[in-house]
């Protein structure tokens, strides 16, 4: 069956006219944009509006991609009633009409990163004798990058099972050159092709230019830095921890434990460790409270430093209170209450009249006047070691586990070949639980009852359908 898709075009319009919006917001340092691409700053100011755009819909903590929107609520995490979005959503009921706005509007928030970044990359090849080197690798690199990881959480959501893929069958549209014509549909295997291209050519234009190579990430934590706050961009190293992911997911073992230690183990140019595991003794002293999204960790992420959780969708009671009784300490943490993700990320409170809770507060940091980082990770180190503890080779995994352990506060106990996926499994849930991943570890496991699911799974519930609207026919 041939698919093909109409709403790309609109989507092409709509990201022309962000951009556009955008670029009048900063008169004093706005270029037309018909002369965007053709300036070093024009590039570095079209890849901010990208940034802006992506944290507007999708990776911010209560978008689609984040802890209070459809990403989470498809893995079953918060408790909710029925009759609303985010209950059909956790009982995977693809039908009502709040649900087919939300794919409708997420599937379209993709696709317009999409087209910008091949309106930027096709831009800059043009004007490619007028621009610097550094900036046209940078540039470039982040463009690919962002269409890579656009690209992936899109077959993430739409796609098949990783295990229950049909080789014949057309998913959906990797795009790579804008036109007003419709897109057709490719098979997986032609998408994922296509997806490491655009990942491979990321990393080889970041890795020849990106300034956190020869200097430290916290030396770009400034404003008046040539390229500022590469966490918070899709910088060399967000490329690996992508790398890493999309691997996993295409059940390339050696790949993603290849591009995993490249992470772990990567080095400032004084042999201190590019990224760390956060832990309560350095990052929350004396029971102060910092930064819940372990900031230590971030690989890549979108600053959200105007996003106030005081006034999002956090501060709902039927969005953020687990699925559960006080009994999902057992649940969730298997009983362990010295566990730091327990003690620091959680708190138990009332939420309404006589109603009380678990509350997740890892975003408790993202408002007005903190001195927290206020960024959405993306990508975080603690993936590249749940990567490591699922799939090396067991000494190596249970070497990285007991580092991973003390980290975490919990006891070390080796993994044996007979306990391990399950262990490193329920690692995975309550490690990146309300940043919008575990759905993910779901589907790809295939796991059929999620822990605290409301029904059983299958292929139906794990493939979302194509929004009605994005058809023009068959």
């Amino acid at each position: 069956m041939r698919k093909k898709i109409y709403s790309l075009s609109i989507a092409l319009l709509l990201g022309c006219g962000a951009c556009n919006d955008w670029l009048t917001v900063q008169p004093a340092t706005s270029i037309l944009s018909e002369d965007l691409y053709a300036t070093n700053d024009g590039i570095k100011q079209a890849l901010n509006g990208a940034y802006l755009n992506m944290r507007g819909v999708l990776y911010n903590p209560a978008g689609y991609m984040g802890g209070g929107g459809m990403a989470e609520s498809l893995a079953c995490s918060w408790s909710v009633s029925e009759g609303n979005r985010e209950y059909d959503l956790s009982n995977h009921d693809y039908a009502s009409d709040l649900v087919e706005s939300s794919l409708s509007s997420s599937f379209q928030g993709f696709y317009k990163i999409i087209v910008t970044m091949n309106d930027l990359i096709q831009g800059v090849e043009l004007n490619r004798k007028q621009i610097s080197d550094d900036v046209y690798n940078i540039g470039v690199g982040e463009a690919y990058a962002l269409r890579a990881l656009a690209h992936f959480d899109l077959i993430r959501l739409w796609g098949p099972v990783p295990s229950k893929v049909d080789p014949m069958k057309t998913y959906l549209p990797y795009v790579t050159v804008n036109s007003p014509d419709r897109y057709e549909y490719v098979t997986y295997e032609k998408y994922m092709t296509l997806l490491f291209e655009d990942l491979k050519r990321a990393e080889e234009l970041l890795g020849k230019s990106d300034v956190v190579l020869n200097t430290s990430f916290e030396a770009t934590e400034m404003t008046n830095s040539v390229w500022p706050y590469r966490k918070s961009r899709m910088n060399y190293y967000g490329v690996l921890g992508l790398q890493a992911r999309v691997h996993l997911w295409y059940g390339n073992t050696d790949e993603a434990l290849r591009y995993a230690r490249l992470v772990k183990d990567a080095t400032n140019p004084d042999e201190t460790k590019k990224f760390r595991l956060t832990n309560e003794v350095d990052d929350f002293p004396d029971n102060s409270w910092v930064d819940g999204t372990c900031y230590s960790e971030h690989l890549c992420g979108t600053k959200c430093d105007t996003y106030d959780y005081s006034k999002g969708g956090w501060m709902s009671g039927r969005a953020m209170i687990m699925n559960a009784s006080p009994s999902f300490v057992q649940t969730l943490f298997d009983g362990n209450t010295s566990d730091f993700r327990y003690k620091k990320m959680w708190t138990y409170e009332r939420t309404g009249l006589m109603v009380y809770g678990y509350v997740l507060r890892k975003y408790r940091c993202f408002y007005t006047g903190t001195k927290a980082a206020q960024n959405f990770p993306i990508i975080r180190l603690s993936e590249m070691y749940l990567t490591i503890m699922e799939k090396a080779p067991l000494s190596e995994a249970n070497e990285v586990y007991k580092e991973f352990c003390a980290a975490r506060g919990i006891e070390y106990v080796p993994y044996t070949e007979a306990d391990r996926q399950e262990r490193v499994y329920k690692e995975w849930i309550r490690e990146l639980i309300g940043e919008g991943q575990n759905f993910f570890t779901y589907k790809r496991l295939y796991v059929r009852n999620m822990i605290f699911g409301i029904s059983e799974c299958g292929e139906e519930q794990y493939v979302l359908p194509i929004p009605e609207k994005e058809y023009l026919g068959e």
